[in-house]
């Protein structure tokens, strides 16, 4: 017996919100070099909110338990990225130094070449080190 149009096209709603589910952090992956995308994450997010509405509008419609199972699955997708995005990689809170010491001295060339050692560059004012981490 054939299911009613409705039924299928509810089908159909929900494993393209699972394809863009999956189609999300496959954007984000591959657009990672990417400042924009890299800080924030919207185009990911985006692709993702679009699977979340195709999926709501499928459970709205239809109230077969496959659908059902499927969608929640989904929306459990969708949770669990933007938990790991925005929540679970934010860096812990910052705690204030104990103690302060001197760095000993050293000789690095700077971006033209030319040996600076820490003695030098602090003679002439503050000398902030920055040290790089993650993605360039």
């Amino acid at each position: 017996m054939d299911k009613p149009p409705d039924e299928v096209h509810a089908t159909g709603s929900v494993v393209a919100g699972l394809g863009l589910m999956f189609a999300g952090p496959l954007a984000y992956a591959l657009l990672i070099d990417n400042p924009a995308m890299r800080s924030s994450g919207a185009v990911a997010v985006g692709i993702m909110a679009a699977g979340g509405v195709l999926t709501l509008s499928a459970l709205w419609r239809d109230r077969r338990t496959a659908v059902r199972i499927l969608g929640a699955f989904n929306l459990a997708l969708l949770a669990a990225f933007v938990y790991a995005f925005y929540i679970g990689a934010s860096l812990p809170a910052p705690s204030a130094a104990v103690t302060v010491e001197t760095a000993p001295d050293f000789t690095v060339a700077d971006h033209t070449g030319t040996p600076i050692s820490l003695r030098e560059a602090h003679a002439r004012g503050p000398v902030l080190l920055v040290f790089y981490r993650g993605h360039w």
